[in-house]
């Protein structure tokens, strides 16, 4: 039971391989994110936040429970890696807006609302 919450919670997270694709210039995809919070709210399940640092981690709390992963953004997409090697990328043309929800769904079929704060 532990495993699918933990996997449903990260997988909510928006968030490749160790290395965040934010240029020391603050302008490039996903620098939007970078030391601010997104809450997650899956269609089931307990809602999550994820916060983004510069460095390319990310850690994701909901309820009482924390982990640590990398964020990434790449060809239109906002990847994480958990856990080493669980990832999961959600869609991502185009930057969030604080305070605006929108609804995606990521490649393992995941659909979440999003709201940048």
């Amino acid at each position: 039971m532990y495993k699918p919450m933990v996997a449903l919670a990260l997988s909510g997270a928006l968030l490749v391989g160790g290395c965040a694709s934010v240029f020391g210039d603050g302008r490039g995809p996903g620098s939007e994110l970078v030391d601010r919070s997104v809450r997650l709210e899956p269609a089931r399940g307990q809602a999550s936040t994820l916060h983004f640092n510069r460095d390319g981690s990310v850690r994701s709390v909901f309820g009482n429970r924390e982990a640590m992963g990398r964020w990434a953004v790449r060809r239109k997409q906002l990847c994480f890696t958990w856990a080493g090697n669980f990832r999961e990328c959600w869609p991502y043309a185009i930057p969030l807006q604080p305070g605006q929800t929108r609804t995606i769904t990521s490649d393992r079929g995941n659909a979440v609302k999003v709201t940048l704060r």
